[in-house]
Order: C-alpha cells, then structure tokens, then sequence
C-alpha cells in the first residue's frame, strides 16, 4: 500500500512538472514576434516536443490501447473458436459434434450487425472481410464433404477403389 502511495506521489509531482514545461512552451510559441525572434509558426514544433505530453495523458492513451488489444484477443478467440469447431465437426457422427456444428456453421452465415459479438462485427473490427472468410469456409466444407464421400466409396468397393470385372 505503502508503495502506491509513492507511485502516486511521483506522479502528481511529474505532473506538475510536465504541465508548467508545457505552459512554458505555450507561451513561447504564442509570443508575439519581433525583429530579434521568430513568428509563431517557426517556433510551433516546440509544442509537439515528447515533454509536452502530460502523464495522465500518456497513462490513458496506454490504458486504452491495452483495452483494445484485450478486447480484440477476446473477438479473435471467439472467431478461432467458431472456425475450429465448424471444421472439426463437419462430418460429425455423433449428435453433440452435429450440434456444435450447426451452431457455428449459423453463427457464421448469419447477419446480424446490432449483436457486438456477431460475426459481421467481430470480422469487421478485426478487419477481416466476412462475405470472404464465408466463402472460403462454404468452399473449404464443400471440399471437405466430397474428399469424405469419395474415401467412402473407395471403402466399399472390393480391393481399395478397383472395381472387379467378371
């Protein structure tokens, strides 16, 4: 406890620091210019020096960029979990693998942008084009089920696939 106190301390205290170097370099930049020093829009870049950002400005553009990637981990889970469990469970055999299947295969070819976590958004906010992740899962379990049903016949045929002639 006793540590976050200091913490906090230091950080008022850099505070302060901060804001009267930026103050300081406000007014310099909005100084009226005469013969001896440059115009104001020589002098801009001054404001745009790392010093000039405050802490607490500093602390919360990193607390929301840690919040994105959080939430952005979050979606890509969801999306990666939905992908695996359609492809694992395509062809499955047993009522519980057909169930997870429908219900991500559903999930996926639905359209719904007013639930956050809804395919179209999650694809979206990841920046993945959903019509083109849909199409490529359409034609990868097409591709699929083929490959399967020709394995299949290729079993039930005499000798592995050749066909006996008599």
């Amino acid at each position: 406890m006793a540590r976050f106190k200091d913490m906090v301390r230091v950080a008022r205290v850099a505070t302060r620091v901060f804001a009267r170097r930026a103050l300081l370099a406000a007014s310099a930049v909005f100084k009226p210019a005469t013969e001896e020093s440059p115009a104001a829009e020589d002098r801009m870049p001054a404001v745009f020096q790392p010093e000039v950002l405050l802490p607490s400005q500093y602390y919360e553009a990193m607390r929301r960029k840690h919040l994105m990637e959080g939430e952005k981990l979050l979606m890509f889970a969801v999306l990666e979990d939905a992908v695996n469990t359609f492809m694992k469970y395509v062809n499955a055999q047993r009522r519980r693998g057909q169930r997870l299947f429908r219900e991500a295969e559903e999930w996926i070819n639905q359209h719904d942008p007013k639930w956050p976590f809804s395919f179209e958004n999650i694809c979206q906010f990841l920046d993945i084009d959903p019509e083109y992740l849909r199409a490529g899962l359409r034609r990868w379990k097409e591709a699929k089920l083929k490959e399967i049903e020709q394995s299949r016949r290729a079993a039930h045929t005499p000798e592995g696939g050749v066909a006996a002639h008599t």
